[in-house]
């Protein structure tokens, strides 16, 4: 909230219909001697007569706001005591005739008592107490709209996202991650919207899916959506909800079909299970085909990124290697044997032809650029490497100079 400029005016000293203490409490309080008009008043209401006093209550209000202001008092409760201090007051007193005429501005100093000191426990990193001060604001904030109160034309908003935020901040700030999401959910709740709230909804799912609560995971996952649906965020954590379920990714994937980032990191992923096995599945030749297949429709969604068709230029010369090892395996020189011995040399020149297409699209995305990242140049070298093996498995010689030549000048 914009900051308020508050004037508390104490009541002038009058005559008292109850008994002698009271005028002690408010002389004490006109002289400014907080701690004597603390004694005061602790001990006239520590009279059960005097605890329906409406009077005695508001000048404890008074009294106990000015001392949270004093150094001697900090990190004590008694700016929480002058808020129920107040309230109290005001039960007794259904008039309200002591902070009517001020526009109950009593509350408002309380307020930004909490949240001056919220703000520098936050700046001085004592987020804990930041968190209790801001905690604090709000809660007085939220009584204060619940009357609706106004002072000098200023009013509190229905929903104050600003406090709100700072609140869970502070929790977040201080590894308090449980109090932190109940004021986050305040904010997704309401359903409030802004690119400074995208982090809250990202926060709320990560929370609910480590806790493995995914009624609220999916119940935040949706409202995002809803709120953000042109953010990538949502397809990547449906993505990473599906775990190691073949059918879920494939749903996901059925969901978000012009993704490429979808189908290149489960293109990667095949990849990763496939090449990395220490043995050979039974099922291997079904599991490159669907690696090709998820390979391709990325590169089909984008043809113009780098790592699709760097990964199909690998997947492709792995292919070589079982090809030619299944060439190597066949020692006969019959002729069954000499016709499968030329049929796999046919596909070994057909695939090396194919990795050339991917790796030089690669390679002259790469050799366009101004400037490289340390990841795009060792992918640069990768294509470089791939078409430095084709061009050796040719006998070119030029061709082989060429590249061996651009992988010195990349390293």
């Amino acid at each position: 909230m914009r900051k308020l400029i508050l004037t508390l005016l104490l009541l002038p000293l009058t005559a008292s219909l109850f008994s002698q203490s009271i005028d002690d409490v408010k002389k004490f309080a006109i002289l400014q001697k907080w701690d004597e008009a603390k004694t005061n008043v602790d001990k006239f209401l520590s009279v059960e007569k005097n605890q329906k006093n409406a009077e005695g209550w508001y000048y404890k209000g008074y009294i106990y706001s000015e001392l949270s202001k004093l150094p001697n008092y900090a990190g004590t409760d008694v700016r929480m005591q002058a808020f129920d201090a107040f309230k109290k007051y005001q039960e007794l007193d259904p008039k309200n005739a002591l902070m009517k005429e001020g526009e109950n501005v009593e509350y408002f100093v309380i307020y930004n008592g909490y949240f001056d000191d919220a703000v520098a426990r936050y700046n001085e990193k004592k987020y804990g107490d930041a968190f209790n001060d801001f905690k604090n604001a709000l809660t007085v904030e939220e009584f204060i709209r619940s009357k609706n109160y106004s002072y000098k034309g200023f009013s509190f908003p229905a929903l104050d996202t600003q406090l709100i935020q700072n609140v869970a901040l502070a929790a977040l700030q201080n590894k308090d991650s449980a109090n932190a999401v109940t004021y986050y959910q305040k904010l997704a709740d309401a359903k409030v919207k802004s690119e400074n709230f995208l982090d809250t909804y990202r926060f709320l799912i990560d929370y609910y899916n480590t806790k493995n609560d995914s009624a609220n995971r999916d119940k935040y996952l949706a409202i995002s959506k809803e709120l953000y649906p042109a953010e990538p965020y949502w397809e990547d954590y449906e993505w990473k909800f599906a775990g190691k379920d073949p059918q879920k990714k494939e749903e996901v994937l059925a969901k978000y079909p012009a993704s490429y980032t979808l189908y290149y990191n489960y293109a990667a992923e095949l990849f990763n299970e496939l090449y990395a096995a220490e043995k050979q599945p039974a099922d291997y030749a079904a599991r490159e085909a669907k690696l090709e297949s998820m390979t391709q429709k990325a590169i089909d969604i984008d043809k113009s990124r780098p790592e699709g068709n760097l990964l199909m230029a690998r997947i492709l010369n792995n292919k070589v290697f079982d090809l030619s090892d299944a060439y190597s395996a066949i020692k006969g020189n019959k002729p069954d044997d000499v016709k499968k011995k030329n049929d796999l040399m046919a596909q070994i020149n057909s695939t090396y032809d194919k990795l050339l297409t991917y790796a030089t699209t690669v390679y002259n995305i790469y050799d366009g650029k101004q400037s490289l990242k340390p990841f795009e140049k060792g992918n640069f070298k990768m294509a470089a490497n791939l078409i430095l093996g084709y061009w050796e498995y040719k006998k070119d010689a030029a061709k082989i100079k060429q590249y061996q030549d651009k992988m010195k000048s990349l390293d």
